[in-house]
């Protein structure tokens, strides 16, 4: 045998051994392509009816979204009608915060005119008091009790800086009148 029929029969034999591997490899190649194939036509089966119910959904939402650019316009309406009901009533409370400022001095105004009208009103008493010879201890004021031989001296209760307390009372002279009685 020469070394080219050697080489011949070599050759021979790796064509045949290629061959059959090349048959095993698409015979493989076949049964995997057929179970993608088998697998893909299960998903697709799978899918569809989830695609059909996502269609469903789709013309189901269609109104709703024709709807949506309305209400959102409608939502800018409300929320600049808010905007200026919050503008107006910050306006109000600005408002309200004058009056009560206001309220607040002529409070402050009447209690100075009442302690003042309440300091003459004292004086009064005790120059009359004075003038008909009965004595005011300082701190102290006549509250009328019972008959003029029983008025007690009492002492006048601590005034609040803004709302003076005041004791209603009267003062009689009878003391004085009994005393010129008398002579």
């Amino acid at each position: 045998m020469s070394p080219l029929s050697i080489l011949l029969l070599v050759l021979v034999a790796a064509g045949v051994w290629a061959v059959v591997e090349l048959a095993l490899t698409l015979r493989k190649a076949r049964t995997t392509l057929d179970e993608v194939s088998h697998s893909a036509t299960e998903a697709i089966d799978q899918a569809t009816p989830v695609i059909a119910k996502l269609d469903g959904v789709v013309d189901e939402l269609q109104p709703a979204l024709r709807e949506v650019t309305p209400i959102v316009e409608k939502l800018g309406e409300t929320m600049d009608e808010a905007n200026t009901s919050l503008n107006r009533v910050n306006g109000i409370l600005g408002d309200v915060s004058s009056a009560t400022h206001g309220v607040s001095s002529v409070g402050e105004s009447a209690s100075r005119i009442l302690d003042t009208a309440t300091s003459a009103a004292v004086g009064v008493v005790s120059k009359v008091a004075s003038f008909g010879g009965i004595t005011i201890p300082e701190g102290q004021q006549l509250i009328g009790k019972g008959t003029p031989e029983q008025q007690e001296v009492e002492p006048v209760a601590e005034k609040a800086p803004e709302a003076p307390a005041r004791k209603a009372g009267y003062v009689t002279y009878a003391p004085v009148a009994q005393a010129s009685d008398e002579e």
